[in-house]
Order: structure tokens, then C-alpha cells, then sequence
């Protein structure tokens, strides 16, 4: 063999891996900015609500496979965001919060999973803080 048979050879394992590499990174990825865009709408609901508008909040959607949350203000659907395929939600329920920014139902836990990787949303009940357990505070 030569040093470029040797090279090439080398050149196109690498490429192989490369691709496969980042196929199993992808459902990670998609699953994290799910996660994080379902936080930063809470977020907002929370901030609207306490300015005063009541009328903006996040309820849960699923229809035959095909799971998502709508972001809602002004009785128009301004944002509906799909959960990737393969992953599972439990604990979404209608989100909204009082003019002081509690919660109006209790705090609860959203869990975000597909069944290795799992992510939670936490509603604080008296405070109403919005906390994503992230890196060394995952399960």
C-alpha cells in the first residue's frame, strides 16, 4: 500500500463515522431545544400574565401520534411546537400564571423523555420560578 491508498482509506472511515456519529447526536439535539423552547414559553406566559394579560397561556395537544404545545394569546393560536418523534411528555396540562406570578393550578413537574435521554421542567408552586434541570442535575 501507499501513503495516499493509506490516506484515502483513512479520509473515508473518518467520513463514515462522522455521519453516524452525528445521526445519534441528533435526536439529543432536538429533543434539548424542544425542552428549552417549552421553557422559554412558559417563560413568556409567565411574564404576560403578570403584566396582565390573562389571556396568554400554553395548553397540551395530541392528536393520533403527533403530540405538541400551543402557545396561546388573545383567543389566537400564535405558536404550535411539535415533540420530536419518539419522544413522550407527561405532566402538560393548561399553563398560566396570576398577576403575582404564581401558578393558578399548583406547581407541577413537566417530563420531557424518549427512553434514555430525560428532561424536566419544574413550575415552582409558590413562586412560580421556571427551573430546567440541565447537566449535572439530570437523572
Amino acid at each position: 500500500m501507499t501513503l495516499i491508498e493509506v490516506v484515502i482509506c483513512m479520509s473515508i472511515i473518518i467520513i463514515i463515522s462522522t455521519l453516524c456519529f452525528f445521526n445519534g447526536d441528533n435526536k439529543n439535539y432536538l429533543l434539548n431545544s424542544f425542552t428549552k423552547q417549552l421553557c422559554s414559553d412558559i417563560r413568556y406566559v409567565r411574564k404576560c400574565n403578570m403584566m396582565g394579560d390573562l389571556k396568554t397561556y400554553i395548553y397540551y395537544k395530541e392528536e393520533s401520534n403527533h403530540i405538541s404545545y400551543i402557545l396561546r394569546s388573545n383567543l389566537k393560536d400564535v405558536k404550535e411546537v411539535s415533540l420530536p418523534k419518539g419522544a413522550n411528555l407527561a405532566g402538560l396540562s393548561k399553563i398560566s400564571f396570576k398577576q403575582d406570578g404564581t401558578p393558578i393550578r399548583q406547581g407541577s413537574t413537566i417530563k420531557i423523555y424518549n427512553g434514555i435521554i430525560k428532561k424536566e421542567i419544574t413550575i415552582v408552586p409558590v413562586s412560580g420560578r421556571v427551573l430546567l434541570k440541565e447537566g449535572k442535575y439530570e437523572s
